[in-house]
C-alpha cells in the first residue's frame, strides 16, 4: 500500500530534526574547528626577540646566544662567519649568519604575531575534550562562545629532548611536562562553521 504524502513529509521533517549541522554549538564542532587550527599553527616559544631567518648577529652580540648555539647543538641551526666593511669606517666586522638545517626548517620560524623575532616550535596541540563553553552570543558583529579544553601534544619534535635545548629553552620543558593542559579560547561563528579566533 503506498504511503501518503504526509507521512513522508513527516518522516523527512523528523530525520532532518535529528541531523547535526557544523554551526552547531556541541563539543564535537568546537573540538574540530580547535584542532585545526592547531594542526596549523604549531606550539612555539621564542628563540630570538629581534631579527628574523636567517639571523644574523655580530659576533660580539651575545643577545640570545645561549638559546641559539643550543639550537645549533641540536642540530636544527648551521652557522657561518662572515666580515662585512661598514658603510661609514674601514674596520670589517664579524658577523654570524645562523640558517635552519634540513631538519630545524619547520621548528625554526619567523615570528608570525607581528611583533618580529624567532620562534622555535617544538609541537601541536592534541584537543581531547571541551569542559565548558559559554553560551554563543553576538558581540562586535560576531557570534562567537569562550570554549574552555584540554589538551595534550603531538608531533612531539625529538630535538626537545636535547639536554641543551632542555637547560637554555625550559619553556619547552615546562609546556610538555604540564599535560594534560587547560586553555580557553574564542571560537567564532562562519558560514563554514566554528573557527578559533585568528589572534594568538
Amino acid at each position: 500500500m503506498p504511503r501518503r504524502p504526509s507521512l513522508i513529509v513527516a518522516s523527512i521533517f523528523m530525520l532532518g530534526g535529528c541531523s547535526s549541522s557544523s554551526q552547531d554549538a556541541n563539543e564535537a564542532n568546537f573540538i574540530a574547528a580547535l584542532q585545526h587550527w592547531y594542526d596549523e599553527h604549531p606550539e612555539c616559544t621564542t628563540l630570538a626577540a629581534t631579527g628574523s631567518v636567517p639571523i644574523v648577529r655580530e659576533a660580539t652580540d651575545r643577545t640570545a646566544s645561549n638559546k641559539i648555539d643550543a639550537a645549533v647543538a641540536a642540530g636544527l641551526l648551521t652557522v657561518e662567519s662572515f666580515l662585512e666593511v661598514p658603510r661609514f669606517g674601514t674596520k670589517p666586522i664579524d658577523y654570524r649568519r645562523y640558517r635552519p638545517t634540513d631538519i630545524g626548517r619547520d621548528a625554526v620560524v619567523d615570528d608570525d604575531r607581528g611583533i618580529g623575532g624567532v620562534r622555535i616550535c617544538f609541537a601541536h596541540r592534541k584537543i581531547e575534550s571541551v569542559q565548558r563553553f559559554t553560551e554563543p552570543a553576538d558581540m562586535a558583529g560576531l557570534h562567537m562562545s569562550r570554549v574552555t579544553y584540554r589538551y595534550g601534544f603531538k608531533d612531539i619534535a625529538s630535538w626537545s629532548a636535547n639536554p641543551e635545548i632542555q637547560s637554555t629553552l625550559p619553556a619547552i620543558g615546562a609546556s610538555l611536562a604540564d599535560i594534560p593542559g587547560e586553555a580557553t579560547d574564542t571560537l567564532i561563528l562562519t558560514d563554514k562553521g566554528w573557527a578559533r579566533q585568528s589572534s594568538r
